[in-house]
């Protein structure tokens, strides 16, 4: 049986109050007021100790008695009671919570096999047709440089045979 909280009585201050004991009275149902009378402290002395870590915010236990003794006089269940009956049927369209978490957990992966699919279409769309790196890009325009000059010297040295072949082909006479 339950306990009834009885009424807390004026007492001496004693010489230690600790927190055990502030916690217990918490359990007991002790409010502030009722501890200022059973310690005989003053109230904000109360609130200095409500300061401590551990009795921060706490509240005391309610324990609510009843006037009367209440007793369980059921027998215990029978396999023909209606309850016990109840519970075999099982209803054909109750769904499991492991067979949600499954269906979950597919759901979970169609969406990512589609957010994949989506992502490398995307990637398709936008990339250019040639995939080069900044290295190759510098390479071919080296190579493209070069063969320009190249090629204008062939072009300046077939001028200047042309030249040469002209100038010999001259057979007139300079004054």
């Amino acid at each position: 049986m339950i306990k009834m909280r009885e009424n807390v009585t004026a007492g001496e201050t004693p010489e230690k109050i600790t927190v055990s004991m502030i916690d217990q009275d918490l359990k007991d149902g002790v409010t502030k007021p009722e501890m200022v009378i059973k310690y005989g402290i003053k109230p904000w002395e109360v609130d200095e100790m409500f300061k401590h870590p551990f009795l921060k915010g706490r509240r005391p236990a309610r324990k609510r008695t009843l006037s009367f003794i209440f007793e369980d006089d059921t027998e215990p269940l029978n396999s023909g009671d209606i309850a016990v009956e109840q519970a075999e049927e099982v209803d054909p369209n109750q769904v499991t919570l492991e067979d949600a978490i499954d269906d979950a957990i597919e759901s979970v992966k169609e969406v990512k096999d589609q957010i994949h699919e989506t992502q490398e279409a995307i990637i398709e769309i936008l990339s250019p047709t040639e995939f080069k790196t900044p290295e190759e890009s510098l390479l071919k325009a080296a190579a493209d440089a070069t063969m320009s000059r190249v090629e204008e010297q062939d072009w300046i040295d077939a001028a200047e045979k042309e030249e040469e072949l002209e100038d010999e082909d001259d057979n007139t006479f300079e004054l």
